[in-house]
């Protein structure tokens, strides 16, 4: 039988925007208990999240979570001495795949009636690019439950990425209703000034063009930052190998000249 709290989030995060809240009172008032509370104290999703959610019902997003991980392989790679011709061309796969679901994001939007506004898509990118080192935020994405942008970090974890595949069905979950209930209580402070940020922004067309430029430039200036790093970190492996094969020719030439004096 299905869990009546996943089932009224499923619901709930699908409904139009301006529907979420009179659907979170109907959904808390048909549940009981601890589920009741989680639903009623869950915040409305800011627009991206909203678009983001509606994105993950339509398509597949297995390509994103493909992408990421191929990523993170490349990354290990260059540190276990790998080319980084590899993992520029991972980097410019998933930044491929980042900008195609940007695009039908935004058709998602327009088709909703909203505006696709600069800033707004540039919060959805961020998030696409944030799953590689947020595993709550890329499961809430997966589920379609988001209430806010998630924000990448500037250099990526390469331990395993656990969100490439569907957990099975008997696998335990994380509560996501009290995830998403802690994530908006942190996040309201932020969502605030975000949302003035988009105020302001849509006010001016051509100042959100700006933004979005400006956008762009920073996350492949993020990414070159992540490839030069993981660059250093293998020449320093390298060079560790080197001395050691230096001191291996010093004692073999040792070995040599002892033996010829014999």
């Amino acid at each position: 039988m299905p869990d009546p709290l996943d089932s009224a989030l499923d619901r709930l995060y699908g409904v139009p925007l301006d529907e979420f809240t009179a659907t979170r009172n109907t959904l808390a008032k048909e549940l009981t208990g601890d589920d009741a509370r989680q639903v009623k104290a869950l915040k409305k999703p800011n627009i991206a999240a909203w678009a983001l959610n509606q994105l993950a019902r339509r398509d597949d997003l297995s390509v994103l979570f493909d992408a990421t991980d191929k990523l993170r392989r490349a990354q290990r790679r260059v540190l276990s001495g790998g080319k980084a011709s590899e993992l520029r061309a991972a980097t410019d796969e998933r930044n491929r795949v980042v900008s195609g679901l940007t695009k039908r994001a935004a058709d998602v939007l327009e088709e909703a009636g909203h505006a696709a506004a600069a800033s707004t898509l540039s919060a959805i990118s961020d998030t696409f690019v944030a799953v590689a080192s947020d595993d709550v935020g890329a499961e809430l994405l997966r589920k379609g439950r988001l209430t806010r942008e998630l924000h990448p970090q500037s250099v990526v974890d390469v331990g395993g990425l656990t969100l490439v595949e569907s957990p099975d069905e008997d696998e335990a979950l994380p509560d996501l209703g009290a995830l998403e209930a802690a994530r908006a209580a942190v996040d309201e402070a932020r969502a605030r000034v975000k949302d003035a940020q988009a105020a302001v922004s849509e006010a001016n067309r051509e100042a959100e063009h700006l933004s979005h430029e400006a956008d762009r430039a920073e996350r492949a200036a993020t990414a070159a930052r992540e490839s030069a790093e993981f660059a250093r970190r293998a020449a320093d492996a390298r060079k560790g190998e080197l001395d050691d094969a230096e001191r291996s020719l010093a004692e073999a030439r040792e070995a040599l000249r002892d033996a010829q004096r014999s």
